[in-house]
């Protein structure tokens, strides 16, 4: 199985087209650098989807990914559920079958105010966190995190290899810090890189890294990254800070797969040898 980094920017996104800042720079000379807002997909018996951001059309489109089994929903922000219409198109003229779609109670009553009957072309399971789903090849618990109400994040894999998605969250419950305590792979909110002005509900660089270390896991990836707020920082600086890791910690980009199949034997409090990767293209 591989997972696929179909966006990695905050609700921003890099670059804007309001800011000159040399982020934005830095990201119209090299392509990697651009980050749309944040969705993962796991590709193996089943093309899974977690959230759907605005891009997600162009996203899918650039993995070649023509056709969903499922989708996750973390929360009904706009940046992770803009692209439903989009899904809905797909589903009604093309799928001709309800997508499954999983979710918290709480991000369903947001989205049927916002979205209006969505059970029309939805097959709707609803998760609290400590549930467990099992799909073809994998299974799925949700975990609490500190961001919305009903925001949920996500544990991933199988027995010998588990990967944790929490894109958007504060500081991690007491349950969920039990639940990814030596995690193979933690993808985490690394929104903010100086001061943190939401530090309830989101994570700056300093506070992503530190958790990684207090739970020990494997791999830590840095993902839904502002780029801009509250100090401006580029991609090559990023990488130039978490350079001492020697791969532990590794900066998400756009379009970057990571192979389970590949994940090594955890020594010390992080991966010493990383993950199988590859850039898409």
């Amino acid at each position: 199985m591989e997972l696929v980094f179909l966006g990695t920017g905050a609700g921003n996104g890099v670059p804007a087209f309001y800011c000159g800042c040399r982020v934005c720079r830095e990201a119209a000379d090299d392509s990697r650098c651009r980050r749309t807002r944040c969705a993962l997909a796991a590709i193996g018996e089943e093309n899974i989807v977690i959230d759907a951001p605005p891009e997600l059309s162009a996203q899918l489109l650039r993995e070649k990914i023509s056709h969903l089994d499922c989708l996750f929903l973390t929360h009904a922000h706009y940046d992770h559920c803009a692209g439903l219409g989009d899904l809905e198109i797909y589903t009604r003229f093309h799928r001709h079958e309800k997508l499954p779609v999983i979710m918290s109670g709480d991000t369903r009553m947001q989205l049927e105010r916002s979205n209006g009957e969505i059970e029309e072309w939805m097959n709707i399971r609803l998760m609290d966190p400590g549930d467990t789903v099992g799909r073809p090849g994998i299974e799925v618990t949700a975990v609490d995190v500190s961001h919305c109400p009903g925001a949920l994040g996500y544990i991933i894999g199988r027995d010998d290899c588990k990967v944790a998605y929490l894109p958007d969250t504060g500081p991690l419950p007491a349950r969920t810090r039990e639940l990814l305590s030596g995690i193979d792979v933690l993808i985490l909110d690394t929104t903010f890189y100086g001061n943190n002005w939401y530090p309830e509900t989101h994570l700056s660089f300093e506070e992503t890294l530190n958790i990684a270390e207090e739970l020990d896991v494997g791999t830590l990836f840095l993902t839904h990254l502002s780029m801009h707020h509250s100090q401006p920082i580029t991609c090559r600086e990023i990488e130039h800070l978490i350079r001492p890791y020697m791969g532990r910690v590794k900066l998400a980009y756009d379009g970057l797969r990571i192979s389970l199949g590949e994940i090594s034997e955890k020594e010390g409090n992080f991966c010493q040898n990383g993950i199988g990767m590859k850039m898409a293209g």
